[in-house]
């Protein structure tokens, strides 16, 4: 299916029509179709970088205010969620690591 599935990209074909011409049965098509795009998704995402943008602020070394919550991935890397910390930015930030995770 893995030499099928590029071919019927190729030819501009329904999948009905493509599976018709090659004999094959369109459910077991569409079965590997999903399933080969669900690995390639999966390989794609876990090899993806996610770029960061890091801000130095001295202010921020020198404030008062702890961290509420810290988060710690099994990859290593933390996120600390100080107690004034915006909701409209905190929740982009949580969508994106489970996004991730």
């Amino acid at each position: 299916m893995q030499v099928h599935l590029p071919q019927w990209q190729a030819s501009q074909l329904s999948q009905a029509a493509y599976c018709k011409r090659h004999n094959l049965k369109p459910h077991i098509f569409s079965y590997y179709k999903n399933k080969l795009s669900e690995s390639r998704a999966s390989t794609e995402q876990a090899s993806s970088f996610i770029p960061v943008k890091l801000v130095a602020d001295d202010s921020l070394a020198s404030s008062s205010i702890q961290p509420a919550v810290i988060m710690t991935h099994t990859n290593g890397f933390s996120l600390e969620i100080k107690s004034d910390m915006s909701l409209t930015v905190l929740k982009p930030v949580l969508e994106l690591l489970r996004s991730i995770s």
